[in-house]
């Protein structure tokens, strides 16, 4: 079992109420369980969808790196973000940087 914390937020009524609503029909056992399920899932799918991303750029990039290369400093510019951040991964920071 994976460790709890515990945390104040504040949640759209209309939400609260169908997490009630789940655990009065017996979907979820708490509140706090339909949130957890709820931001679980949401974190499962971003991770997801950025490795299926990943994988694209990937592929992208070993079938014509020149474009590929050419194509990021142009959404590097239009982006205002320094070309090499473009190569970085979730979490990781360039060699050299604080």
């Amino acid at each position: 079992m994976t460790a709890k914390a515990k945390i104040t937020i504040t949640i759209d009524r209309d939400l609260i109420e169908a997490a009630e609503a789940a655990v009065e029909s017996g979907k979820a056992r708490s509140v706090s369980d339909y949130i957890n399920g709820a931001v679980r899932d949401r974190a499962e799918r971003h991770a997801r969808s950025r490795q299926w991303l990943d994988h694209k750029l990937a592929e992208m990039r070993a079938s014509d790196p020149s474009a590929f290369d050419a194509a990021g400093r142009r959404a590097a510019a239009a982006l205002g973000i320094d070309p090499a951040d473009l190569d970085e991964q979730p979490g990781q920071s360039r060699q050299g940087a604080a």
